[in-house]
């Protein structure tokens, strides 16, 4: 009997591992396949999640617009005791879903809350047809030092307003109040600070004494602090149903002089914001309402942090 040959041996070591090879080549072809397909699965599906929240969330935002227009055929007056106000906690939508979508969409929750925009300061009030206004650049002076920023920022604050507010200005328009940060290094940083207590909107607006921080009532009144601690805890006891009673809510001895311009008792503009969770899917959306009379629009909406819908507002009383 003859001995194998050599030859033979590396023939079929080289045949095992072109085999080998091609086993793996195939597998890692699988494998890529099966991983594009689940990707392609993964995209359809959050696209139609998304798509179904948006769906949900215009429907949010028109009860928001119901509220509001109920709200207004009872009473101008715009305070925290009224039904508004009362955030809708997460509530389980599925039983509210036509019969047959629940296996589609799964476990379907809504949350979102109402807040008054006017409950803070609007900082298109420092200037009027490009010239800043004194007064209000003033109420801002005194807000920026009882936040903890710096007053004279309030000029640079007007200046930026003034500028973007003249005929064929070469800055771009202020629409929100990220718009401020280009206009100067030090306004961008102050920002985040007086975020909580400062708004842009497309008009000239009053801050609402029955739904605004004692910080901001303090500063556009010009009273001191133990003053608008004394207006929060008889507003918390009866909202303000006109400016004089504004006044007579610090006593006969003080003397109050309550500017129209920059403070009332109602609003015309209102932020809803609500977040839909689908499944593990989570989007939310915050929308600028305009209230004129009893007729309701929605001037802007946009993407924002799951979690801004999901921390209820501080009942300011």
């Amino acid at each position: 009997m003859r001995p194998p040959r050599h030859g033979c041996g590396r023939q079929c070591g080289a045949a095992l591992i072109t085999a080998l090879l091609l086993a793996a080549l195939a597998a890692v072809m699988v494998s890529g396949m099966l991983w594009r397909q689940w990707g392609a699965i993964q995209r359809e599906q959050a696209a139609r999640q998304s798509q179904q929240a948006r769906w949900l969330l215009r429907g949010a935002v028109d009860w928001a617009r119901l509220i509001l227009r109920e709200a207004a055929s009872n009473t101008q007056v715009v305070a925290l005791d009224q039904p508004w106000a009362v955030p809708l906690a997460e509530a389980n939508l599925d039983q509210f879903l036509a019969a047959g979508q629940q296996d589609s969409l799964g476990r379907v929750w809504l949350e979102g809350h109402i807040v008054d925009a006017q409950a803070r300061f609007n900082l298109t009030d420092l200037a009027t047809l490009g010239k800043p206004n004194p007064d209000a650049v003033q109420a801002l002076q005194r807000l920026c030092g009882a936040v903890g920023a710096n007053p004279a920022l309030a000029q640079q604050f007007a200046q930026a307003i003034a500028a973007a507010q003249l005929p064929n200005a070469p800055v771009l328009p202020i629409r929100e109040l990220q718009d401020l940060a280009r206009a100067s290094p030090a306004i961008a940083s102050e920002l985040p600070r007086l975020a909580p207590y400062v708004t842009v909107l497309p008009a000239a607006t009053p801050v609402n004494a029955n739904t605004a921080g004692a910080q901001v009532l303090a500063a556009v009144l010009g009273v001191d602090n133990a003053q608008a601690a004394q207006l929060l805890a008889r507003r918390a006891q009866s909202h303000f149903d006109d400016l004089q009673s504004i006044s007579r809510a610090l006593g006969a001895g003080a003397s109050l002089n309550v500017d129209p311009a920059l403070v009332s008792v109602s609003s015309s503009y209102f932020e809803a914001v609500a977040r839909v969770r689908i499944g593990n899917f989570e989007y939310a959306e915050q929308a600028l309402i305009q209230r004129i009379g009893g007729l309701t629009q929605v001037l802007r909406m946009q993407r924002v942090a799951p979690w801004l819908a999901s921390v209820q507002p501080a009942r300011i009383s």
